[in-house]
């Protein structure tokens, strides 16, 4: 067991390169995370704002206002930086893509991850894997990146965390209330990140269709595969709504995304969420 874990690790190593050269193009078109630049307590100038009367004579920036007739606050840049924690999910299930010229699962899943991890620590942000020490500075991303070869568990999330989960969701519905009720709990909220292939959205199969689990041990041999089309769909559109409803009723709001579509608005939306949780 211990020598096919340090194997598909060794694999993992591999890609490694190519998932950070696509996490730095992705995030070079990406809108900007704005970090820690908010008012707050620190030695940094961050911006001039107008004066208002509860503040009294003197937090008045005297200098700044001789140059007009509007009386000026000089506003201090927060200087404590917060931390996104990243949890992928680690089933075999998720290395899985329908065709070998699409990226799997994994890898859009730490693309994405990393990703985002850039343009964090750019702003001033610590980034790090869920139950392991977080990253700050330049080097944090790709030290991120090796963090998330090691296999992932479940993993007390810090008081008051950003977590984002990034995981296909098939997991039971009550896998996914204990893991979130726990986050929620100590006071973490952040983003649900759905990522499915293509084939999994579609159900393309026809006729005689032999299907297997990702770990060999369960098969389903289908004569007619497009007859079980409909209720796959219904019972898949079932499932991704209560896990949709129960991460937005403990502070998860979902993204979903397909392998077959450009990263770029997923990772936009993500922006948008964690930028939301940070500010």
């Amino acid at each position: 067991m211990a020598e096919r874990a340090r194997l598909d690790a060794l694999a993992l190593a591999g890609d490694l390169p190519g998932i950070l050269l696509d996490a730095k193009r992705l995030a070079a078109n990406a809108p900007g995370v704005h970090g820690r630049r908010r008012e707050g307590q620190g030695e940094a100038f961050w911006q001039y704002r107008d004066h208002r009367p509860e503040d009294g004579a003197r937090l008045v920036d005297w200098r700044r206002s001789a140059r007009g007739d509007r009386f000026y606050v000089r506003e201090r840049e927060r200087e404590a930086a917060q931390t996104a924690w990243f949890w992928i999910d680690p089933d075999k299930g998720f290395e899985w893509s329908s065709d070998p010229a699409r990226p799997s699962k994994l890898y859009r899943a730490r693309t994405l991850a990393l990703a985002l991890a850039i343009l964090l620590a750019r702003g001033g942000e610590r980034v790090g894997a869920l139950g392991l020490p977080s990253r700050a500075g330049a080097r944090a991303p790709e030290r991120l990146a090796h963090d998330l070869l090691a296999p992932m568990g479940d993993a007390d999330a810090p008081t008051r965390a950003c977590l984002i989960f990034i995981s296909d969701f098939y997991a039971p519905l009550e896998t996914w209330r204990s893991r979130l009720s726990a986050a929620a709990s100590a006071g973490a909220s952040g983003a649900l990140v759905m990522i499915a292939d293509p084939a999994e959205e579609d159900f393309p199969f026809e006729g005689r269709t032999l299907f297997l689990a990702p770990s060999g041990k369960q098969e389903a041999l289908l004569g007619r595969a497009e007859s079980v089309k409909a209720e796959y769909a219904s019972r898949l559109e079932s499932h991704r709504r209560a896990i949709r409803e129960l991460g937005a009723r403990l502070g998860f709001p979902m993204i979903q995304h397909r392998t077959d579509h450009a990263a770029g608005p997923a990772l936009a939306m993500l922006i948008a969420l964690i930028s939301e949780r940070f500010a």
